[in-house]
């Protein structure tokens, strides 16, 4: 499986080795900077040049939680080994890192 960012504002997971898209996540308003899984893989972590991170959890089939704009792009996100904690990298030279639970 690989995962994929985009201009076009979405967040895509390909199969591979023939490249089939399994799932298509929707709901940023810019184009995508990084995209993380959760070690345990039911999770991800998207940042994005409309100031936001967002976590995604498949089980839920959407968005569960998503950070107050920054007013700076985001330039990258991370789940940190235990995945209890998110950490962003902003366009404004800030980092932030989220307590999940």
């Amino acid at each position: 499986i690989v995962l994929t960012g985009s201009d076009d504002h979405q967040w895509k997971m390909w199969a591979l080795p023939r490249g089939d898209i399994i799932v298509t996540g929707e709901g940023h308003t810019d184009w995508l900077s990084g995209c993380c899984f959760h070690a345990s893989g039911t999770q991800l972590v998207t940042s994005s040049g409309d100031t936001t991170v967002w976590i995604w959890d498949f089980s839920k089939r959407g968005w569960i939680l998503t950070s107050k704009g920054r007013g700076h792009a985001v330039w990258d996100c991370s789940w940190r080994s235990r995945g209890d904690v998110v950490a962003s990298a902003s366009m404004d030279n800030t980092s932030e890192i989220w307590d999940v639970n």
